[in-house]
């Protein structure tokens, strides 16, 4: 366990930290310049980066458990502390006797899909001070895995803002090519397609009934419809008990199998 938690490793400044430091560089009337080293810095940030978060670690019975520090907004919210580098980490001067483990970007993706009352995490906030709220990292998780395999994984918790609706206009060619994926697939049964706001975006919402492999069918579907979405988020769901079927309650599906 510990050796997986990378405890107390010492982390030096990396690229991110050179594209953090060009913010105060930069021409803020350059909106060109301003796009693309904000796209620079989220790529690297999603893709690359390695962080350093303080926490607490107890071992009793065995068993580790670890607590991350947190820290507040000036209106008295919880966010995360992650920090670039050792050297960026000991400007905290309230540290006391906390120890440190090494974490990514889809870690603390994990992190606040589980924590409905963290609003996101903050980079370096004693120097950098670079906020991400929490909707926005799950937005850039969904595109990083969209971009890596086609299709995402989202979780819904309880505190998810869910609005359901029938997308206008319909999206014809989508629907067209799903049914025809689905004839030529015994695997799967039924199709619904529909339009979905989840934490304030909109998007398609996928509901489909199937035997095999979930993932592997999921993720062929979402590659091939992606030439349809025309930057519109879709999320596919499994059709069974809980959210997948009180989705499509009272809802006709596109494909029926025979």
């Amino acid at each position: 366990m510990e050796k997986d938690l990378h405890i107390n490793e010492k982390l030096e400044k990396q690229k991110l930290n050179e594209f953090l430091a060009k913010r105060a560089e930069i021409d803020i009337n350059d909106e060109n310049a301003k796009k693309e080293l904000l796209n620079d810095l989220i790529g690297e940030l999603v893709l690359n980066a390695n962080f350093i978060a303080p926490v607490d670690i107890v071992t009793r019975n065995g068993e580790t458990e670890v607590t991350f520090r947190l820290i507040k907004s000036p209106k008295g919210e919880n966010y995360f502390p992650v920090f670039t580098s050792t050297e960026d980490l000991e400007l905290w001067k309230d540290l006391d006797s906390a120890q440190t483990v090494r974490l990514d970007f889809d870690n603390y993706v994990q992190l606040l899909s589980g924590n409905g009352g963290c609003r996101g995490f903050v980079v370096n906030p004693f120097s950098d001070n670079f906020r991400v709220e929490r909707a926005v990292a799950l937005q850039w998780d969904q595109q990083k895995q969209i971009m890596q395999n086609g299709v995402a994984h989202r979780t819904v918790t309880n505190d998810s803002d869910i609005k359901l609706f029938t997308p206008d206009p319909f999206p014809v060619q989508m629907s067209e090519k799903l049914c025809s994926l689905a004839e030529d697939d015994p695997e799967i049964k039924r199709i619904w397609l529909q339009g979905i706001t989840l934490d304030g975006e909109d998007a398609y919402l996928a509901v489909v009934e199937l035997d095999g492999d979930r993932d592997s069918i999921l993720k062929k579907l979402g590659n091939e419809v992606k030439q349809f979405l025309n930057g519109v988020p879709i999320h596919f769901v499994q059709y069974g008990k809980g959210f997948g079927e009180e989705s499509v309650k009272d809802v006709q599906p596109i494909y029926p199998k025979n």
